[in-house]
C-alpha cells in the first residue's frame, strides 16, 4: 500500500499501476483520516480502474443513414455550418451516386468497419480515382461522427483514405501566355479583360465573373479588392473565406482601362448586365486556346500561371500567399518547388521590366506585366499569319 501521513497529519494514497499496457498515476485523500481509510481508498481506485461502469446503453432508435444524412446532419452540420454552395453540390451528387445506393438503407450503427472496407473495394473496382474515392469516403465520416456527437451512436468505423500526392501544377510558359492573350483580344475586350485578371492577378474564373467596378476595382490606386465569386449562378464569399487585396499590373490595368462600358455593376458581364455563367467562360476560352494554338486548358491554368512565373521572378511567398489567398503557406509553396523544378531563362523584356526597381514587390509586379510583350520576340511570320487568319 502506497498510504502515507503528509505534514498536515492528514492522510493519503499515491500509487503508479500500469492497466491494459498504460501507466495510471493514482492519488486522493480519504473521508475519513486514517490510514486504513487510504489504504481502503486506493483499493478502490484501483479496483474502479481494472471494472470500468459500462458505457451507457443507447435506447433511441438509431436511424438509417438516409434518414440522418438528408435530416438532422443537413439541417446542423451542412445548412448550420453555411457550406459552400460548391460544398452542398458535391455532397449531393456523391450521395446520389454513391452512398445512397450502398448505405442508405442501413442504420448508422450498422455501418461498421467492414461495411466501409466493401464500400471502398467497390468504387475501387468501378475505377474511380483514388482522390475521387477519398471524397466519397470523406463525406461518409463527417456524417457519422456528427452522429457520435450527438451520441447517437457510440463510436463511428474507421474510415481509411488513400493517401494520394497532389498533381503538379500545370501552367502555360511565357510564349504560351502572351499567345493566349493576343487571341483573347480577338474575343473582345470584356474577356480579354476577364482572362488579364486570371493570368495578370491570379483570380479564380468564379471570382473573375463576380468582380464589379465600384466595390472591387480601383483605377487609381490600381487595385483590386476580392470579395466575393460566383459558381452555378450562386455567388458567396470567395474560397476559404479570405478577402483579399492585389496590385494590377500594368497590363491588366491597360486591359481595364480600355473597357467601353460605365463603370457599375460586373467588369465582365453581358450587355444586360448580367454576369456571365460557367457554360459562357468556359466554352469563350476553349475557342480562346485553339485560336491560340495551344492545348485545350482550364481558367485555373491562368491563375497557376500567375503564381509560377510570380514566383520564378523571386517572389516572396508570404507576399503570394496574400495575393493568391491561400490559406496555408503550404499550398503556396507549391508553385515555388515548381519554379525551383522548371528553372527558365527569363524573357528580355521581363528582365528590362526590373532593372532599377528597388521595391521587390513592385518589381515583380513589373515583371509579371512585361510578360504579354514576349510575344512580337518569339512568334514567327507563319505563326502570326496563322493567328491573324484563325481570329
Amino acid at each position: 500500500m502506497s498510504a502515507y501521513q503528509g505534514p498536515d497529519k492528514k492522510w493519503r494514497y499515491r500509487k503508479s499501476v500500469t492497466i491494459n499496457g498504460k501507466s495510471e498515476r493514482l492519488s486522493g485523500t480519504p473521508d475519513i483520516n486514517t490510514k486504513a481509510a487510504a489504504e481502503q481508498a486506493e483499493r478502490e481506485h484501483i479496483a474502479q480502474l481494472l471494472n470500468p461502469p459500462p458505457p451507457p446503453t443507447l435506447t433511441q432508435e438509431v436511424p438509417t443513414f438516409q434518414e440522418w444524412f438528408h435530416g438532422q446532419f443537413w439541417k446542423e452540420w451542412v445548412i448550420g455550418r453555411k457550406n459552400k454552395p460548391t460544398e452542398v453540390r458535391s455532397k449531393k451528387i456523391i450521395y446520389e451516386c454513391h452512398l445512397g445506393p450502398a448505405l442508405g438503407h442501413l442504420r448508422l450503427n450498422e455501418i461498421t468497419t467492414p461495411v466501409v472496407a466493401r464500400l471502398r473495394a467497390d468504387l475501387v473496382a468501378a475505377k474511380l480515382g483514388d482522390k475521387r474515392i477519398n471524397n466519397v469516403l470523406a463525406v461518409v465520416s463527417k456524417p457519422l461522427k456528427y452522429a457520435v456527437d450527438c451520441e447517437v451512436i457510440a463510436k463511428a468505423p474507421k474510415i481509411g483514405m488513400f493517401k494520394v500526392e497532389r498533381p503538379e501544377i500545370v501552367a502555360w510558359d511565357f510564349e504560351q501566355y502572351a499567345r493566349l492573350l493576343q487571341a483573347a483580344k480577338a474575343e473582345g475586350e470584356d474577356w480579354y479583360a476577364a482572362v488579364c485578371l486570371a493570368g495578370e492577378a491570379g483570380l479564380r474564373v468564379g471570382e473573375v465573373k463576380a468582380l464589379r467596378w465600384r466595390e472591387d476595382v480601383d483605377m487609381i490606386a490600381r487595385t483590386l479588392t476580392v470579395n466575393q465569386q460566383t459558381c452555378n449562378s450562386v455567388t458567396t464569399t470567395p474560397k476559404g473565406r479570405t478577402r483579399r487585396t492585389i496590385p494590377m499590373t500594368v497590363t491588366l490595368y491597360e486591359a481595364l482601362k480600355r473597357m467601353n462600358v460605365i463603370r457599375e455593376g460586373f467588369v465582365v458581364r453581358d450587355l444586360d448586365g448580367a454576369a456571365k455563367t460557367d457554360g459562357q467562360a468556359d466554352g469563350t476560352l476553349r475557342r480562346i486556346c485553339r485560336k491560340a494554338g495551344l492545348p485545350v486548358r482550364v481558367w485555373h491554368t491562368l491563375r497557376h500561371s500567375y503564381g509560377t512565373h510570380a514566383a520564378l521572378f523571386g517572389v516572396n511567398p508570404w507576399r503570394l500567399q496574400t495575393w493568391m489567398g491561400h490559406k496555408r503557406i503550404d499550398e503556396t509553396m507549391l508553385y515555388v518547388h515548381v519554379a525551383e523544378a522548371h528553372a527558365r531563362d527569363l524573357p528580355e523584356c521581363v528582365h528590362d521590366a526590373a532593372v532599377g526597381e528597388n521595391n521587390p514587390d513592385v518589381r515583380i509586379v513589373k515583371m509579371l506585366g512585361a510578360r504579354a510583350k514576349f510575344l512580337p520576340k518569339m512568334e514567327s511570320t507563319e505563326t502570326s499569319k496563322a493567328a491573324v487568319s484563325a481570329a
